[in-house]
């Protein structure tokens, strides 16, 4: 039986790293070793192999729930995203095989869309970082990987039409390899917690108005050798269409009537490495489309249009690294970019003339170094880098000049004691504005600002790891400190209440994560893993980042294919921005869920396990955002064939 939690995994110097993310088979949650002979990371938590299964995620949204110093939401705009440590959630960059998912034009991507049956395993990277992520990745980094082995399908439906089907697997052609993945997701409409929770824009119901999903993935993965030459080139295509819940804080006149019917992004890849005497060159490339359409309804009917967005993006980007040992030390050179361009119409109804579609640039360039320096029975990796943006066609708003900032980071990890680890870290990152921060409206919402300036992350942490046998506990205080921190304020412009982002002030955060498991008797497990943040900017908190989040979870796998697990989630209390510019206090809540998976017959070697899945079984109800509340008890049945 795999362990749900290695809190000790020595990985490999690729699984660390965008060019070759693959993880181990084992499952993972507390990484504390460095990531190769001589090379030191950053602390890293995350989840592969039956661990991942047992927790029965739908997307990576669920998958990244629960893991220590990561907080996952959903915003205003319907869009699931991740943040590590109370860092905004554009500071946090995801992956794919190497590649980055986020649309330039936002900065970010709906984790929530991208389905977990895609996913072998996952990592989070938190402070900072390798150089070779490049620009904007301040806080942490999301590594997805695909399917490297085998296969598994997942069937689960629900009450309200919920639907999850998934199937992956890898199919070996002579010297080749076949990945080859698909995914349907469906939701009727997220089921209410408690309907006095939601004062505006909900009818007697106990669904949620207008929170409808139905979404639809493809991916296929080809891979080879061509004499020393490694290589695999896939694509992905993930589409969707979606409501959007209304503000149940803000009256009717003013609250947000929003519908996605069109959402597609399609990424291409294409991942080189080939050894050149003591010497590795990694490339990876990557093309991406990305289209969407945003309707804007007049009230909560959806009945009358009032105006629709059309969104069409293009990104073709690439990233080379080159390791080579000199002498005693191993350097690790790299060097990235992708150029984005952004189509963007907005059209009043009823129409009138039909206005030209603006057009949007923005360039990103890294380049950098990083060196692992051999300090006895200690480790030193220092980096090394330059970010650089552009804005080279703004629309019909003020062209902006480039600007570039230096990065640095350094790494030490010690051995004080047999089964106890220390790896001190820090460094400083950027953040440059996307494009939608400095030029987008969001139909009439906000109030561009193209003078807003990059961000700049100074961040430290200290993991200290404890082993003895399969007893885990990590710690790891962190402090982060960004200057020129983009946040939202309330204007109003001719007696219209608009939002508008500005650099506020610098804001501090400081914390600890945790993550501990304790074996209570053969196959029964008890994890612990939280956060506390203290988070602020000018002496007031920073927006909708709670003081703690804690889970414990009892998990029992006595068997293959067998898990029985229940967890506890905490959230401790935040503030937000009222409508009326007043900070207002959501309150702390504690949500349960139930999960099974229990094996009823085999296939030849496949198993095929029954599933139960049970989210938020009190009906708790949970803000994570002033009239935004996590959906109410959802409940799953299912198989899992294979794994």
């Amino acid at each position: 039986m795999k362990p749900a939690i290695a809190a000790l995994l020595l990985a490999t110097p690729a699984a660390a790293q965008p060019s070759d993310p693959r993880l181990p088979e084992e499952a993972l949650i507390t990484v504390t070793a460095p990531a190769g002979p001589g090379r030191v990371t950053t602390p890293v938590v995350g989840l592969s192999g039956e661990a991942l299964l047992d927790r029965q995620p739908r997307s990576v949204a669920d998958a990244l729930r629960g893991l220590p110093g990561v907080s996952v939401r959903t915003n205003s705009r319907g869009e699931t995203v991740a943040r590590v440590r109370g860092s905004d959630e554009r500071q946090t960059l995801v992956f794919l095989d190497g590649a980055p998912l986020a649309v330039p034009w936002d900065g970010r991507v709906d984790i929530g869309l991208i389905p977990a049956g895609l996913i072998g395993g996952l990592t989070v990277r938190k402070g900072a970082g390798a150089i070779e992520y490049g620009a904007n990745a301040v806080a942490g980094v999301v590594d997805l990987t695909t399917r490297q082995e085998g296969g598994v399908a997942v069937a689960q439906a629900g009450p309200y039409a919920l639907k999850n089907l998934s199937a992956a697997g890898v199919v070996p052609l002579g010297g080749l390899s076949l990945t080859l993945a698909a995914t349907h997701q469906a939701q009727g409409a997220l089921p209410v917690a408690r309907r006095s929770a939601l004062p505006f824009n909900q009818p007697s119901s106990d669904r949620r108005t207008n929170t409808d999903l139905a979404a639809t993935s493809l991916f296929a993965g080809l891979g080879g050798m061509a004499g020393a030459l490694e290589w695999r080139v896939s694509v992905l295509n993930i589409d969707a269409r979606r409501g959007i819940a209304p503000e149940s804080d803000r009256d009717p006149a003013s609250a947000r009537y929003w519908r996605t019917p069109d959402w597609n992004l399609t990424q291409a890849q294409v991942a080189l490495e080939l050894p050149v005497g003591a010497a590795t060159a990694r490339a990876v490339g990557w093309r991406q489309w990305f289209g969407q359409t945003i309707e804007a309804y007049r009230d909560a009917t959806y009945a009358a249009l009032r105006s629709r967005e059309i969104d069409e993006d293009n990104t073709v980007g690439g990233r080379f690294t080159l390791s080579h040992p000199l002498g005693p030390t191993s350097l690790r050179w790299s060097l990235s970019g992708q150029v984005s361009d952004h189509l963007q119409t907005d059209i009043a109804i009823p129409p009138g003339t039909q206005p030209a579609p603006l057009l949007y640039r923005q360039s990103l360039a890294s380049g950098g170094v990083e060196a692992d320096v051999p300090l006895g029975a200690a480790r030193l990796t220092l980096g090394l880098g330059l970010d650089r943006s552009a804005n080279p066609r703004t629309g019909d708003k003020p062209v902006q000049p480039a600007r570039q900032a230096a990065t640095f980071s350094a790494a030490l990890a010690l051995k004080p004691a047999d089964g106890v680890s220390l790896t001190v870290s820090g460094g400083r990152r950027n953040r440059f504005p996307s494009a939608r921060e400095l030029f987008g409206e969001a139909l009439g919402r906000f109030l561009p600002n193209p003078a807003l300036l990059p961000e700049q992350a100074w961040l430290a942490d200290a993991e200290m790891g404890w082993r003895a046998g399969p007893f885990t506990l990590t710690l790891t205080p962190f402090w982060q400190r960004v200057e020129g921190s983009i946040a939202q304020r309330i204007v109003r412009v001719n007696g219209v209440t608009l939002r508008q982002r500005f650099n506020q002030p610098p804001a501090t955060s400081i914390g600890v994560d945790a993550a501990m498991q304790v074996p209570l008797a053969d196959g029964l497990t008890l994890e612990l893993t939280g956060s506390a943040l203290d988070a602020s900017s000018a002496g007031q908190p920073l927006l909708q980042r709670p003081a703690h989040e804690m889970m414990i979870a009892l998990d029992w796998a006595p068997r293959e294919a067998f898990d029985l697990r229940a967890e506890l989630r905490r959230v401790g209390p935040a503030r937000d921005l009222a409508p009326d510019g007043n900070l207002a206090r959501l309150a702390p809540a504690t949500e349960i869920n139930l999960r099974a998976r229990v094996p009823v017959f085999r296939i030849g070697t496949v198993p095929i396990s029954a599933t139960a899945a049970i989210d938020n079984l009190t009906n708790a109800v949970i803000l994570p955002q002033l009239g935004l509340p996590q959906p109410g008890r959802s409940i799953r049945i299912g198989l899992i064939v294979g794994g």
